[in-house]
């Protein structure tokens, strides 16, 4: 069954100064689609999603974002190198809780069904028992799941993460990429990733940035 597109880019071009990083991109991210992004250094993997997201404007074509009721897709977001100090007094809850904040309420208590989202979060990315430990004394893996937690927190219908395994074991990456699959079944994923056949085991699409896109099939 073809899955309705959230997120179309017709003939996107991209360049930063003089250097034409993507040229004529033609991309769509359906619901529960799993697309993994690879490429070389600098080929504009990030880029590219940061398009899809809406932080970087195209100098051509265009990008369209909606659902089939008409509205815009929700976005998660776990960024390439994380904000979070890990030196700050901060705990497992906090942390996930801040991917519900928003300016208007950043000084009022989370309501209860603010709680459980935060709380549902916390088991779906298996750290429901750190909840109250400080970030700081997490390990890689612990901290990745935290991190994924709060993109994950609001429900959105597209989660984005750029490179999520990095400085991850071959453990820890591998329980990453099995939670992502799992997640997977709730809303789309788009993965930037530099283990192509990690990103390949998992994976619906695998799509390779040079400028121009390559879309590989994997499965349905």
């Amino acid at each position: 069954m073809k899955l309705s597109a959230m997120i179309e880019l017709r003939n996107v071009s991209f360049s930063y100064t003089t250097r034409l990083l993507l040229d004529n991109v033609n991309i769509t991210i359906g619901e529960r689609d799993f697309l993994g992004i690879v490429g070389s250094n600098g080929s504009g993997k990030s880029t590219l999603i940061k398009l899809m997201m809406g932080l970087l404007k195209a100098q051509r074509g265009t990008i369209e974002r909606r659902r089939t009721d008409g509205g815009v897709p929700a976005i998660g977001y776990l960024p390439q190198c994380s904000s979070i100090d890990r030196m700050f007094p901060m705990s497992v809850r906090e942390a996930v809780s801040l991917g519900l904040t928003d300016k208007s309420n950043f000084f009022n208590p989370f309501a209860r069904i603010e709680r459980a989202l935060v709380d549902e979060a916390l088991e779906r990315m298996m750290v429901g028992h750190l909840a109250n430990k400080n970030i700081g004394q997490l390990s890689g893996g612990e901290l990745q799941r935290t991190l994924l937690a709060r993109a994950i927190v609001s429900r959105p219908d597209i989660v984005f993460l750029d490179e999520p395994s990095t400085y991850l074991d071959n453990h820890s990456e591998t329980h990453l990429y099995e939670l992502i699959t799992q997640l997977n079944n709730s809303c789309a994923v788009v993965l930037v990733g530099h283990d192509i056949e990690n990103i390949r085991a998992f994976a619906k699409r695998v799509a390779l940035v040079d400028r121009g896109i390559t879309i590989e099939k994997l499965r349905e």
